[in-house]
């Protein structure tokens, strides 16, 4: 006989064992992920940098420097344009970035630059220009001269660095990994040392103007002297050498100015012209001392030897990021006037760099 509750408990029971298994099913517990440790160094961070970054990078500097003494004469020094000779290391610092709105932002630039040139740029006004005009009695034709520059070594060479402090306004979104395009204005320290030709490749020949003129030796060497102090520099103003200068040809000053000139360095041994020294030597009869007639040799040449730590000073940028590293381009350079002179630099900048932020 069949049990007539059977299939009942059956269904039952199956109904039990479906739940029980259902139960039994559960979802495991989320593992909580363990949240990373922020960065105190990175390359590029989102907002930029805490405190500053570090621009460790290449840079190919071409720099301009113009001296213009008190009487107008003036020096060009120029870089040798071959690329080769204008590559140095980059080492500048930027403060953080203080964002103004979406699109503006401030911050402070340590720029720091090298440089050295050895050539000037000199006037050549061999060129003429044929122009024709026409009047009620006939044509004429006239030629005048058109000033050319070259870049021409004449044994010159001025060297040094300046270091730059640029409080600098920028157009572009915070961060190291955006694009930007600013302008600083700020203050440089200035350091320069070499010589320079401040008669627009003429020096010796004008020099050996100046000394043809003299009535007697004497004479002569203070013409030599005093035209030297005038226009060939003295821009850091020496008061030895100012003595010196003023009064060459009393006692032993010029014998004291060669030994003066050749302790300190400041004349490059390539401007020394060999063809002067033959002239000063006959001229004079072959009676100066190897340094009184090193001393007239030097004064062909200007001297330069400046140092500030308050020149005016401005840069252009424009900066791109590239991946991990940044390409720029900068135009700018310090400003300043020092007894008498006014010296300027325009340097055009490019550069690739890995900005490391703090």
């Amino acid at each position: 006989m069949e049990n007539p509750g059977s299939k009942l408990s059956n269904e039952e029971t199956k109904g039990r064992r479906i739940q029980i298994q259902n139960d039994s099913i559960f979802e495991p517990p989320l593992q909580k992920q363990t949240p990373e440790p922020d960065k105190d160094f990175s390359l590029k961070k989102e907002n930029g940098a805490k405190y500053f970054t570090f621009y460790p990078g290449v840079q190919a500097n071409l720099t301009d420097l113009t001296i213009v003494s008190s009487t107008g004469s003036r020096a060009v020094m120029m870089d040798d344009q071959r690329m080769d000779q204008n590559l140095s290391f980059l080492y500048d610092l930027k403060s953080q970035e203080w964002q103004m709105g979406d699109s503006w932002g401030l911050f402070i630039l340590n720029r720091n630059v090298n440089f050295r040139q050895s050539k000037q740029k000199i006037t050549d006004i061999t060129a003429t220009n044929m122009s024709s005009s026409e009047g009620e009695s006939g044509s004429s034709n006239r030629s005048s001269p058109i000033k050319q520059y070259k870049n021409q070594d004449l044994g010159t060479e001025t060297y040094g660095s300046y270091h730059m402090l640029l409080p600098a306004i920028y157009y572009g979104k915070k961060g190291n990994d955006k694009f930007r395009i600013g302008l600083g204005l700020g203050y440089s320290k200035v350091n320069i040392q070499g010589t320079a030709d401040f008669n627009d490749g003429n020096g010796y020949f004008a020099n050996l103007m100046v000394f043809s003129g003299g009535r007697n030796l004497d004479e002569r060497i203070d013409n030599i002297g005093r035209y030297s102090l005038l226009n060939n520099g003295n821009i850091d103003g020496d008061p030895y050498r100012a003595y010196l200068l003023s009064n060459l040809s009393y006692g032993n000053n010029l014998e004291a100015l060669g030994a003066y000139t050749l302790i300190k360095g400041d004349v490059n041994p390539k401007t020394i012209n060999p063809l002067l020294a033959l002239y000063y030597a006959q001229t004079t009869g072959n009676n100066l001392s190897p340094l009184e007639l090193y001393a007239l040799l030097t004064l062909g040449i200007g001297r330069v030897n400046s140092s500030t730590n308050y020149a005016k000073s401005f840069y252009f940028f424009w900066e791109i990021p590239i991946g991990s590293i940044n390409w720029r381009l900068g135009l700018g350079g310090p400003f300043y006037a020092q007894n008498g002179y006014k010296i300027s630099f325009s340097t055009v900048e490019m550069s690739f760099y890995m900005p490391i932020e703090f």
